[in-house]
């Protein structure tokens, strides 16, 4: 759901980025954002005093930037709260969500999230669409886990399924690893040198899913 249907302020790299820079690392957004869920993309299970996501470990993104920080740095962003509390619409997600619907579709909300994805969905009046949500929270299993998804399909007796997200390690390697069509949805083109199944949006996202239905 998060950078996918709804945008967090600021978002959760931008958050990392910013207690970088803090720090003293002023390293490039794509690179902090591709480090990030590189790490957590080798996370299936939510942290137990989280309820629903991971915690990353620093030394892991520090790893993966090529730095070698002092241990009390390191031990001083790992207790830092990086989730955000603001987010809205991103302006083509009910576009996406209506089309689907009047495409005749499922629709099954899949998830990494606290239990806030609840209220987040209502107050952003999209709860509607959804037939159903197969959130970590509940599950206590996260994405990329082809648990979530398998969860998710069985919720509407589905065999077979694309999933839109955000995320390479989480969504788009998830969802194939669980038999299904992924779609890369790269709004910052911090992609841009992978070569698979990509969307710059969701209206370019729903072209795609146009396109699978009449093969």
């Amino acid at each position: 759901m998060g950078e996918t249907l709804v945008s967090f302020k600021p978002k959760y790299h931008q958050n990392v980025a910013i207690l970088l820079k803090e720090f003293g690392y002023d390293v490039e957004e794509r690179k902090v954002f591709r480090a990030v869920y590189k790490v957590l993309g080798n996370h299936h299970y939510p942290h137990p005093q989280i309820w629903g996501l991971s915690q990353p470990d620093f030394r892991d993104i520090f790893l993966e930037l090529g730095l070698y920080p002092e241990p009390n740095i390191v031990e001083k962003l790992n207790s830092s709260q990086l989730l955000s509390s603001q987010w809205e619409l991103f302006d083509d997600s009910i576009y996406f969500l209506s089309n689907l619907k009047e495409m005749g579709k499922k629709l099954v909300l899949v998830t990494n999230s606290t239990d806030s994805v609840f209220r987040i969905i209502k107050e952003t009046e999209i709860e509607g669409y959804f037939d159903a949500i197969a959130s970590s929270y509940e599950l206590g299993v996260m994405k990329p886990h082809p648990k979530i998804f398998n969860h998710a399909m069985e919720k509407v007796r589905g065999k077979k399924g694309v999933h839109v997200g955000d995320i390479y390690e989480i969504d788009y390697v998830g969802a194939k690893r669980a038999y299904l069509s992924p779609i890369l949805l790269d709004r910052d083109g911090f992609y841009s040198d992978l070569l698979c199944n990509k969307a710059r949006d969701l209206k370019e996202a729903l072209q795609i899913i146009e396109r699978m239905d009449q093969r």
